[in-house]
């Protein structure tokens, strides 16, 4: 099962994990999902602290759900399905293969206790059509509410002059070959849906330490010509 749960998080996109069960502000939600497609997912989000400025209210990811072709109730998600649960093809033993045995299996649902990536406690709701195939995946989170981490930076024209990034927005994203704008640790992030994306986003070597002006690394990317594709984006200073 260990395998086929890592397989399962080789391929999702790495920001399932990221979101789900995290809070943040309307504003730092906004740049995020600007990178980040979470809207495929049939996202359920909860108003966790009202603010009389909405972009300071702050919300938190309470699940997303990944649909299959055989869906009833959503569009098909149209990103890739790992080979250990293939969409809508997959049945009750792929579901079992991935989780473990189910809390709950009754009416054509299945219930199972997980850990996500993070080793945080989440529930993966399946749902299957009258014949047993999947129709849809759903992550819910049981945990307390998280930090969501910050990676995408404050947009420039945000930020007044005699004003410098703080610990809150990373100071930038660099483009492939680039310079580091400051000393610090950085990772590496390609595009959702290039084929190597999941793969570097769980690989040690998509962080790097540079100092100031020193030059951003090759990430490994393949075809070659990919390696434009990556940014770095800042994490922190030490």
């Amino acid at each position: 099962m260990a395998n086929n749960i890592a397989d399962l998080w080789r391929t999702f996109p790495a920001f399932i994990p990221e979101f789900v069960g995290h809070q943040a502000t309307h504003e730092i939600w906004e740049r995020h999902l600007a990178h980040c497609p979470v809207r495929a997912m049939q996202p359920n989000w909860q108003a966790l602290e009202a603010n009389d400025n909405p972009e300071q209210a702050v919300w938190g990811l309470q699940s997303v759900t990944l649909h299959t072709a055989v869906s009833e109730m959503g569009d098909e998600w149209p990103g890739e399905w790992p080979d250990v649960l293939p969409a809508e093809k997959s049945t009750i033993t792929h579901t079992n293969a991935c989780f473990g045995e189910p809390l709950v299996h009754v009416q054509g649902i299945a219930l199972y206790q997980i850990q996500s990536p993070q080793g945080l406690d989440w529930v993966a709701q399946c749902m299957f059509t009258g014949v047993g195939r999947l129709q849809h995946l759903t992550f819910v989170k049981m945990h307390d509410w998280k930090p969501l981490a910050v990676k995408y930076a404050k947009p420039a024209a945000e930020l007044s002059s005699d004003q410098e990034p703080d610990s809150e927005f990373p100071i930038s994203i660099s483009a492939a070959g680039s310079l580091a704008p400051a000393s610090g640790w950085y990772e590496a992030i390609l595009p959702n849906g290039h084929p190597m994306q999941s793969f570097f986003a769980v690989s040690d070597t998509r962080l790097v330490f540079r100092e100031q002006g020193e030059r951003f690394p090759m990430l490994g990317v393949s075809p070659k010509t990919d390696e434009t594709l990556v940014q770095w984006v800042w994490l922190r200073a030490d």
